[in-house]
């Protein structure tokens, strides 16, 4: 069992190595990058790795506002609900796709596709939180503001690229999940508000 255990981890370490080294080469615009990632049903579950990986910039985030003075009111229960939130919609998507890849014909591609949007969430997450550091260095708005919106214009571009190169679909059928992803996170984390803010309020 021991034995089993260790080379599971074995493979897991080579999977990120190599994943993450795709993800770089994708975020800078080559395609080849995508090769790496394959159709294995197990590489993909294994994939979700990224979501841990990606926690802490999670919380950085929240950690930036504050330091920027634009926290809530109440940073504890915020960030309770937002921790809730994180897993719903991580999670959520890889679901809700599956029916939308399938409309789109390359529902054969959903395992691989899986995998390079995880690893695309990761790169997405770095990007936003390096492109969020001037605001709390107080640079000027201008620039602030600009590369905020260069991070969040880059992230949005790299989930339509790895989509289209994943799933071989049109540029509106990639543009149509990437809508559907944005659309699905922003509602999780609505729902996921709305009770705390009746609370509040009352």
């Amino acid at each position: 069992m021991s034995g089993r255990f260790a080379d599971g981890l074995r493979l897991m370490g080579r999977e990120i190595v190599a994943d993450a080294r795709a993800i770089a080469q994708l975020t800078f615009g080559r395609a080849d990058g995508i090769r790496a990632f394959t159709n294995d049903v197990g590489a993909t579950r294994r994939s979700f790795v990224t979501a841990i990986f990606s926690l802490p910039i999670f919380v950085m985030f929240h950690v930036l506002d504050w330091l920027a003075g634009v926290g809530p009111i109440d940073p504890p229960h915020v960030m309770v609900l937002d921790l809730l939130t994180f897993p719903i919609s991580w999670a959520g998507f890889a679901l809700v796709s599956l029916p939308l890849v399938r409309v789109l014909k390359a529902e054969a591609q959903w395992p691989r596709y899986i995998s390079a949007w995880n690893w695309s969430n990761f790169a997405q997450y770095v990007l936003l939180f390096v492109t969020s550091v001037p605001a709390v260095l107080h640079v000027p708005p201008i620039a602030s503001e600009t590369c905020a919106l260069v991070g969040y214009g880059w992230a949005l571009w790299l989930e339509w690229f790895v989509t289209r190169l994943v799933l071989n679909v049109s540029p509106t059928g990639a543009a149509l999940l990437v809508a559907v992803d944005v659309g699905f996170s922003a509602i999780v984390s609505l729902v996921t508000l709305v009770p705390w803010q009746s609370v509040s309020l009352g």
